[in-house]
C-alpha cells in the first residue's frame, strides 16, 4: 500500500529534524522478498518505505520487532507518529484521514501477521507515486458513463452530478470528510440520506429534483452541516411548506427557493442574520412575515408570486375585539423578553435549549416582545405594508401590492391598539 502524505523525520537521541518541515512524500508499506534457503523456502520480511525529494530511491524500515510507538490520537484530522527503534526516528504523517487510517489497519495487520490485499505489494520493487499526481480535488459528472464505477476520490473536495437522473445519493459521497461543494442539481432525488449532514459543507446546489414529494429533512439536523453552509439551492423541488429546520442554519448567506409552492415564510426566519440573498420568486406567497423586517438583506427577490390586498375582514374583527383581564406572562417567558430587549449575551452552557430557540424563533410582536403559544386571533394576515428598511434591492411585481403578517401579545398591547385605531379609520 503506497499513500501520498506530508512527513517530518525527527531523530529522538539528537531530537534534531532530519527534515526541517513536512516535505511531500510517499509512504509504502509491503512484504519484502529474501532468497531461497536450502529447502526452497523464502522469508518474507514486512518493510515500510519513505520517498522524499531528497531521499529518492526511499529510506527503509523494518516492521517487524522494530516499532517503537504509533501514536494516533489525532488520526481523525489526519495526523499520527510512527516510531522506530532502528534507526531511533519518528515519522510525523500528516495525510488525508481515511487514507492514514487505512494504511495504519494495514500496519496492524502486518505487525499481526496477517495476510491483507494492501500487503500484497512488492517492496523491494516499489516507487514514489509521481507528485504530478495530486489528489484530485474537483470532478464534474455530466453523463451517467462518467460516474464512476470504482468509486470516488476521498481526496475530492468540489463534486458536482448535473442532470443525469440520479434517483439516489450514493452513501459513498456521504462519507468524502473532505467535500466543501456538492451540486447535484436537475435530477431525479426525492429523499437525501441523513449523513450528508455529517459533512462541513460550504456549498450545497440541490435544484430541480423531487425533494418536495416525501418532505424528509431529517438530513437538515445534522450539526456539522448547520455550522458550515453558506450557500443552499433548493429551487423548483415542488416544496409546498418551508423547512423547519432550515432557520437554525444561522451561517447562511444565500438561500434559493425559487420556483416552488410556499405559501407562507416562517416568523423564525428572523434567526438567519446573516442571510444577504433570499431568493423566493415564482411561489405562491400571499404575504410576507413582518420579521423580514429583522434580516439585513442586499437583495430579496419575490417576483412571481401571488401577493394578496390588505385584509379587510381580519381588520374588521380587530376593531370588533375588546380587552381581556391582564394575565401575567410565565416567568420564563418574561425572562426570555428581558434577554431579547437588551440583547444579552447567552449560549448553551448559559441558557437551556429550549429557551434559546425561544429567543431565537418565537415571532415578535409589533410591541417587541417576544410571543409564545399565541390564540389564531393573535395572528393578523396582510393587514401592515413592510418597509424593506433593511432591504437594498427587491425584486417584485409593480402591479401587485405587498403586505404582511404581523403577531400581537394581545388585545392590552399599546401597539396593537395604535393599529387597531388605524383599522377603525381605514374600513369607516
Amino acid at each position: 500500500m503506497k499513500i501520498l502524505c506530508e512527513v517530518q523525520v525527527v531523530n529522538r537521541a539528537t531530537q534534531a529534524n532530519r527534515t526541517p518541515r513536512a516535505v511531500k512524500s510517499t509512504l509504502a508499506i509491503g512484504y519484502k522478498q529474501s532468497a531461497r534457503d536450502s529447502n526452497g523456502n523464502t522469508k518474507k520480511e514486512l518493510e515500510m518505505v519513505l520517498f522524499t525529494p531528497q531521499v529518492k530511491a526511499g529510506t527503509r524500515y523494518k516492521v517487524r520487532d522494530n516499532i517503537h510507538c504509533v501514536h494516533t490520537k489525532f488520526v481523525l484530522d489526519g495526523k499520527a507518529t510512527i516510531g522506530f527503534k532502528q534507526p531511533a526516528e519518528n515519522l510525523l504523517i500528516k495525510c488525508d484521514p481515511i487514507q492514514l487510517k487505512g494504511f495504519l489497519q494495514t500496519l496492524k495487520l502486518g505487525m499481526e501477521g496477517k495476510d491483507a490485499i494492501n500487503l500484497r505489494l512488492n517492496i523491494a520493487s516499489a516507487t514514489a507515486i509521481p507528485q504530478k499526481s495530486q489528489p484530485q480535488q474537483r470532478m464534474v459528472i455530466n453523463k451517467r458513463s462518467e460516474y464512476p464505477i470504482k468509486g470516488f476520490p476521498r481526496t475530492l473536495k468540489s463534486l458536482t452530478i448535473n442532470n443525469i437522473q440520479l434517483m439516489k445519493l450514493s452513501f459513498e459521497i456521504c462519507t468524502l470528510r473532505n467535500l466543501t461543494s456538492l451540486d447535484v442539481s436537475g435530477n431525479k432525488l426525492t429523499k437525501i440520506p441523513i449523513e450528508l449532514g455529517r459533512l462541513p459543507l460550504t456549498t450545497l446546489h440541490l435544484s430541480g429534483n423531487s425533494l418536495g414529494e416525501l418532505n424528509d429533512w431529517c438530513w437538515l439536523r445534522g450539526s456539522k452541516l448547520s455550522e458550515s453552509l453558506c450557500e443552499l439551492d433548493l429551487s423548483a423541488n415542488g416544496l409546498s411548506y418551508f423547512p423547519p429546520a432550515l432557520v437554525r442554519y444561522e451561517r447562511l448567506v444565500t438561500l434559493n427557493l425559487n420556483h416552488n409552492n410556499l405559501r407562507h415564510l416562517p416568523f423564525a426566519i428572523r434567526r438567519l442574520q446573516k442571510l444577504r440573498s433570499l431568493h423566493v420568486s415564482s411561489n405562491k406567497l400571499e404575504s410576507l412575515p413582518a420579521a423580514i423586517e429583522d434580516l439585513h438583506i442586499d437583495l430579496l427577490d419575490v417576483w412571481g408570486n401571488c401577493f394578496k390586498g390588505f385584509n379587510v375582514e381580519a381588520a374588521q374583527k380587530q376593531v370588533q375585539r375588546t380587552a381581556t383581564a391582564h394575565t401575567p406572562a410565565p416567568l420564563w417567558l418574561q425572562a426570555a423578553r428581558v434577554v431579547s430587549n437588551h440583547k444579552l449575551p447567552y449560549s448553551a452552557s448559559t441558557l437551556p435549549a429550549i429557551l434559546i430557540e425561544l429567543i431565537s424563533e418565537a415571532p415578535k410582536c409589533l410591541c417587541g416582545k417576544l410571543c409564545y403559544a399565541l390564540e389564531s386571533q393573535d395572528l393578523l394576515k396582510r393587514v401592515t405594508q413592510p418597509k424593506f428598511t433593511h432591504i437594498k434591492n427587491l425584486t417584485y411585481s409593480r402591479e401587485q401590492m405587498i403586505y404582511s403578517d404581523v403577531i400581537i401579545c394581545g388585545p392590552n398591547c399599546c401597539a396593537y391598539q395604535q393599529l387597531k385605531a388605524l383599522f377603525s379609520i381605514l374600513i369607516s
